[in-house]
């Protein structure tokens, strides 16, 4: 009787990572790391399991449909984490007197959410969050962006490939309760269909909102005018207190003094989140018109760590989906070659030099430098050198009989075919001059 073979397919919305798609993850995050570990920041990780009640308490009802959630064998209603922003207020929460502020913590935690795969969003994911607390003014959000600008840059990205708009709550919060006169409950309304404006047609946004404005067609005349204000006319919006405007305009200047204002921009149509955000907020979209989208943003929360403790702290952050992020080096064709390997092949022929070749591969590896060998000792020298080629490695050690007797070596350069031979006691500082 045929035994039934198990599918090879995995789960969808998730991803199989083969050697050659893990040189460029482990590439991504270590990219991503040493820019943020560059400004102070200080990495950190949680559980993938977390209490059912942890985002229910931030994220309410609706995010129960997107969360893989089980009750444990103990009867505990536990999730895997579908973000990692309610851990991360946890644990700050547990500690925050002991912290020394501000908090500068990053981490690059695996995130699952039950939703419908699609480009630039799968079930399963990676991301860079980068959080900063206790920080009250402007100078942590344009520390965050500027960060978040970096990281793009330092993967060579240069400054028309993206684009970073920027806005503040307080406007928009300004703008909905003074200058259109909403009460608090069209105004979150009002707001939740500006969130969601660019996914819906324009005679389908103006028909659900139009019922929600007092003034009706001039408010909606004066709500396009302030979605499409500049940083040098958004003061002709009235409502909107000088404080408010001149933080605003402050933040800009400061955008220009790191010139970054080839990049970073005002736009006031910027919403994001309106039940999370509490203050500055921004988006970064993926400027080629293949992959035309938005690629991450964040902005500033003030009351999410006051749901563990009565202590308040303001805190402001970004994340940076792995998925968007590779999209985005592929549209633009950032990701360098991995086919050659790092190291040296060490190649042994014949069962006598087997124990001398383990003994030059770990006086190699000891140096800090990557040898593979051979295990079988009666491959020929041509089956030696196709197992290296395979391999991807350019450089390979040869150890024959000869060699060991004479405690000689012989390198070959698999990329020329050129070889040299030299003592076996200069084997460390010649591979290190390659710089392997």
């Amino acid at each position: 009787m045929s035994q039934t073979l198990l599918s090879t397919a995995n789960y969808k919305g998730t991803r199989d990572f083969y050697p050659e798609d893990m040189k460029i993850r482990n590439w991504m995050f270590s990219v991503m790391r040493s820019v943020v570990q560059r400004f102070g920041y200080l990495e950190y990780d949680g559980p993938i399991l977390e209490y059912f009640e942890l985002y229910k308490a931030k994220s309410g009802e609706e995010i129960e449909k997107q969360l893989y959630n089980f009750y444990d064998k103990g009867n505990r209603h536990v999730a895997i984490r579908p973000e990692m922003t309610p851990t991360l207020a946890r644990m700050v929460a547990a500690k925050l007197r002991e912290l020394p502020k501000p908090i500068r913590w990053f981490s690059i935690p695996n995130l699952w959410r039950y939703e419908a795969p699609g480009h630039g969003r799968l079930r399963e994911h990676w991301q860079l969050n980068v959080d900063l607390f206790g920080i009250n003014a402007w100078t942590a959000e344009l520390e965050i962006i500027q960060i978040a600008c970096e990281i793009l840059f330092a993967f060579g990205a240069s400054p028309e490939d993206f684009r970073v708009t920027f806005s503040s709550r307080k406007i928009l919060n300004q703008f909905l309760k003074n200058s259109l006169n909403l009460n608090q409950k069209n105004e979150h309304d009002v707001a939740k269909l500006l969130d969601k404006k660019n996914k819906i047609s324009k005679e389908e946004f103006e028909t659900q909102i139009i019922p929600l404005l007092p003034n009706k067609q001039k408010d909606l005349d004066l709500l396009y005018k302030f979605l499409s204000s500049s940083i040098n006319n958004i003061s002709d919006i009235h409502g909107i207190t000088k404080e408010v405007l001149e933080e605003v305009q402050t933040f800009y200047k400061a955008i220009q003094s790191l010139g970054l204002d080839r990049t970073v921009f005002f736009d006031p149509s910027i919403i994001r989140g309106f039940d999370y955000y509490t203050g500055f907020i921004f988006e970064i979209f993926d400027t080629n018109p293949i992959n035309k989208r938005s690629l991450y943003g964040g902005g500033r929360y003030d009351n999410l760590v006051g749901l563990f403790s009565n202590e308040q702290i303001s805190g402001i952050g970004f994340g940076l989906g792995d998925v968007t992020l590779l999209n985005f080096l592929q549209t633009h064709k950032l990701i360098p070659s991995f086919q050659s390997q790092k190291g040296v092949f060490l190649g042994f022929l014949g069962e006598s030099t087997y124990f001398p070749a383990l003994s030059i591969a770990s006086q190699i590896r000891q140096a800090g430098i990557l040898c593979e060998t051979n295990l079988e000792s009666n491959l020929k020298f041509g089956k030696l050198i196709q197992q290296a080629e395979r391999k991807n490695y350019r450089y390979m050690l040869i150890l024959g009989e000869n060699e060991m007797q004479n405690k000689k070596v012989i390198l070959k350069d698999l990329s020329n075919g050129t070889q040299t031979e030299f003592h076996q006691n200069e084997i460390i500082e010649k591979l290190k001059s390659l710089e392997l």
